[in-house]
This record gives structure tokens, C-alpha cells and sequence, in this order.
């Protein structure tokens, strides 16, 4: 077996030539006997990796999906050969190991074949991955812990998928959301014809795909509900609520690279693309829909979709200049999106209501700029937003003890605030306690916590019954 370093020489000879094919070739395969060796110390498997990594790129640097396929065939062994070292020889953790295998699968998506790697599906592997990405005492750094996303989402790709792993993946999520921030989750930047790093955002769409699909979600979607209702939003609240947002705001962040930097629109709109793919995951899948139906939930869900169809307009004109088909794909995709939520115009509690209650106003503008650029937002139309006003102006006459002190819409389940003795919806407690470090009664800026506010079932009686005469008398008028 040929030593590492005499296949960095033949990687990279001393006259500055090129290695053969063959030299390559031969390069890769004594890179992966390298890793198999046990008498190697961690700086040694690095290297073997990197000797790996740099051999395939030199062998299929014209060939994309062929040098993507060698690069995973390298990630699943060395993973397994870590996995083993970890098991049987109590090797510690490598942060650099777990980088260098993630990084092999940057490019890695689920719609290439891979069909020639071999996957390790030990319950060695599986437990040293699922340790590192769900264990904060096996791996301490959360940012490390995220890269594992790749991994897993390669890892459930080709090996089934069984309750006990997928519920301690879910785990791992609800451990880790506050390191998914729109850094990770977006591709590096690119500039002119330079190619990035692709992101987290579709290894972590297509886990919660699969998870959803499973019903694997169900458990972290109902405590969310019953924390929700019983105002005390714990992780798994706060992993939905920080998922969410961070689709309005990876917009906000892409729009604003394209306006500030000289890159091109095919990444702007790959980008968009999977942040609009990504909160349709969120918030239309049957398994987090009635989460994010919940109060609070529901106020960030429908402030993010507006938010992130804002930014993506801001910047249509440009965009289309430079590709007209891909921005009209894009705004198709929008469309899908909304589609899905108006199909759950039925219930009352849902995005779509509460988009068009919260931001009918917005709707005319929207509209003007997608007409501007020849297209359309089909579910977004001034006559949802007239069909709102009108509504609006119907419910002028709102008694002042039905409308919620702080936002002044009429509330549905009403809390008196303990601090200051306000009366506001029991959304808005929710939506405070989410989006503040330090919640705080915006009233008498005291701090809130459980126990500092009050439900009101009789007010809430009072405003059913209300709304249910306005409704009656409504429709009798329409008759």
C-alpha cells in the first residue's frame, strides 16, 4: 500500500505536469486503503480524505454526476471507517473528519444516481451519525453538528428509514434549529462564473419530506399545539417558529446579494426557488400544517410568505431582463404555493384566511408590479383584498373590548396581561414570547413569563357570539 505521501507526488509531480488517468485511478484507490488502516492517526485520515477528494477531481473533471458519485462512494466509506475507529477504539471526535466527509457530499442531491455506492448500514454507522447530530455531549458545536444534515439526508436516501432513528433525527433537529440560520441554509456566494458551495437548505427539505411522509413529524407538531395552547412555547414551538422565518428572511438576504454584488441571476433563482420549495415544505405538508394553523404560528407563517413574495418581487424586473423563463418558473412556483394554501381556504384558522386579513392591503401592489412584468400572482388578486375591505368595513362598529390593545384586530381567544392589566389575543402573547430573547409586555415593558398572563373564556363567549350574529345578519342581507 502505497503511503500518503507518495500519493500526494503522484497527485501532484514535482515537474508541475498533470497526473495521468491512471496515476489518479490509482491515487483513489490507495486513498480509500489509506482510510481503512487503523495504525493512521486523525491528521492522516484527513489527509487521506483530501488525497481522495483532490484524485477524483483530477479523474472526472469533466464529468459532473461521475465525479459527484466518487466523491459520495468516498464520504460513505470513510463515515464508516470514523464510525468504527469511534466504536472500537474510542477514538475522539474529529470536527475536521465530520467537515471533510460533508464536504465531500456538497453537491450530492437525491436526483443523482448512486446507485455504485456502497452504503455501510451497520447500527455502528447509524449510531455514530446519529450521535454526532443529535448528542450536543458527543459533539458540542451545534454549527458543526448541522453539517451532519448532509450525511443523514444522504445516509436516508439509500437506507430504510425506521421509527427509532427517525424520531431521534427529529430530535437532532429540535436540538439544533438555531444554528440553521440563512448563512447555512443558503449556497456560498457566486460570483461571476466562480460555482459556490451549495447550502443546507435541500438536505433539510428532504428530510423533512421524508419525515413528514412517515408521520415521524406528528409527535413535534402536536406538542407545538399543546404548547401553543397552553402559552408555553417550548423547543419544539421555537423550531417551527425559527423555521419559518428563516424563508422570509433567506429572501431578504438573496435579494439583497443580487442587489449589492455582481452575481448571476441562475443562483439568484436557484436560490428562491428552493426557499419558496422549502416554506411550501413547512407550512402546506399534511404533517406541520395545523401547527402552523396555531396561534402565533400562524401570524409568522403568513408575515413570512408576504415578506419573502415582497422580495422577490422587488427585484423582478432585473431578474427578468436576464432570464425571462427562469423568472417566470419562479413566480409559477409562488403560484403552486399559494394554490396549496388556498385549498385550505375552508378552515378558518388557516395561512391563507389569515394572509388575506393581515395583508389584503398589500395585494393591489403585489399585483401592479407581477402585471408590470407581464405576469401574475393568481391567488393574490385585488378583489380577494376588496372582498377583505369590505368585510373590514362591516365590522366597523366593533366594540372596543372585543379588539385585541395592541395590534386592535378583534381577538379570538383574549388573555389579560397580568403586568398591566391589558387585554390582547392569545396569538399575540404567543407571537411575543417568539420573537423576543426576552419577552416583555409592550405596555409596562415588565418581563412576561407563564403565569403573567390571564385567558378570559367569558370575553370569548361574548366575541363568538358576536361575530356569529354579524355573520347571520350577513347573509340575510346577501338573501
Amino acid at each position: 500500500m502505497a503511503t500518503l505521501d507518495e500519493l500526494e507526488q503522484r497527485l501532484y509531480p514535482s515537474d508541475g505536469s498533470d497526473p495521468t488517468p491512471d496515476e489518479s485511478c490509482h491515487v483513489y484507490h490507495h486513498s480509500i486503503l489509506q482510510l481503512s488502516n487503523n495504525a493512521n492517526s486523525t491528521a492522516q485520515l484527513i489527509r487521506a480524505i483530501d488525497v481522495g477528494k483532490q484524485a477524483v477531481g483530477i479523474l472526472f473533471k469533466d464529468c459532473h454526476e461521475s465525479r459527484i458519485m466518487h466523491w459520495a462512494r468516498l464520504a460513505a466509506f470513510a463515515a464508516s471507517m470514523v464510525a468504527k475507529r469511534s466504536k472500537y477504539f474510542c477514538e475522539p471526535l474529529s470536527v475536521h473528519v465530520i467537515r471533510d466527509i460533508n464536504c465531500l457530499l456538497s453537491y450530492w442531491e437525491p436526483s443523482i444516481s448512486t446507485q455504485n455506492v456502497t452504503l455501510d448500514q451497520s447500527a455502528c454507522l447509524k449510531n455514530w451519525m446519529l450521535s454526532v447530530f443529535c448528542d450536543a455531549r458527543t459533539c458540542p458545536d451545534p454549527r458543526v453538528r448541522v453539517l451532519m444534515l448532509r450525511f443523514l439526508a444522504f445516509y436516508w436516501h439509500h437506507a430504510e428509514l425506521d421509527t427509532k432513528a427517525a424520531l431521534r433525527t427529529v430530535s437532532g433537529l429540535i436540538l439544533n434549529y438555531e444554528a440553521l440560520d440563512e448563512e447555512t441554509l443558503l449556497p456560498t456566494d457566486r460570483r461571476g462564473e466562480e460555482k459556490g458551495e451549495p447550502g443546507l437548505l435541500y438536505p433539510l427539505m428532504f428530510l423533512l419530506e421524508g419525515l413528514g411522509r412517515h408521520g415521524y413529524l406528528d409527535h413535534m407538531c402536536q406538542a407545538a399545539i399543546t404548547q401553543v395552547r397552553r402559552l408555553i412555547p417550548g423547543p419544539e414551538t421555537r423550531c417551527l417558529a425559527t423555521l419559518v422565518k428563516r424563508t422570509c428572511r433567506s429572501a431578504e438576504r438573496i435579494k439583497a446579494m443580487y442587489m449589492m454584488f455582481d452575481i448571476k441571476a441562475p443562483y439568484i433563482l436557484e436560490s428562491l426557488t428552493g426557499v419558496v420549495k422549502f416554506f411550501g415544505v413547512l407550512v402546506t405538508s399534511q404533517s406541520t400544517v395545523h401547527a402552523y394553523e396555531s396561534p402565533g404560528l400562524l401570524k409568522l407563517a403568513s408575515d413570512s410568505l408576504v415578506d419573502m413574495i415582497s422580495s422577490i418581487l422587488e427585484i423582478g424586473p432585473i431578474l427578468q431582463l436576464e432570464s425571462t423563463t427562469g423568472y417566470a418558473d419562479l413566480i409559477g412556483m409562488v403560484n403552486k404555493t399559494l394554490e396549496s394554501l388556498a385549498l385550505r381556504g375552508d378552515s378558518p384558522k388557516s395561512v391563507w384566511i389569515k394572509v388575506q386579513q393581515d395583508h389584503s392591503h398589500v395585494f393591489p401592489r403585489f399585483t401592479r408590479q407581477t402585471q408590470t412584468m407581464g405576469l401574475s400572482l393568481l391567488f393574490l388578486s385585488p378583489s380577494a383584498g376588496a372582498r377583505e375591505a369590505s368585510w373590514a368595513e362591516e365590522m366597523e362598529e366593533v366594540p372596543t373590548k372585543y379588539l385585541d390593545s395592541l395590534t386592535q384586530d378583534i381577538m379570538t381567544e383574549p388573555v389579560r396581561l397580568l403586568t398591566s392589566g391589558m387585554t390582547v389575543d392569545h396569538s399575540t402573547i404567543i407571537t411575543l414570547l417568539l420573537t423576543s430573547i426576552t419577552p416583555f409586555d409592550p405596555f409596562t415593558r415588565l418581563p412576561l413569563c407563564h403565569g403573567s398572563f390571564k385567558s378570559l373564556p367569558r370575553l370569548k363567549r361574548q366575541i363568538r357570539e358576536w361575530k356569529n350574529r354579524k355573520h347571520c345578519n350577513r347573509e340575510m342581507e346577501e338573501e
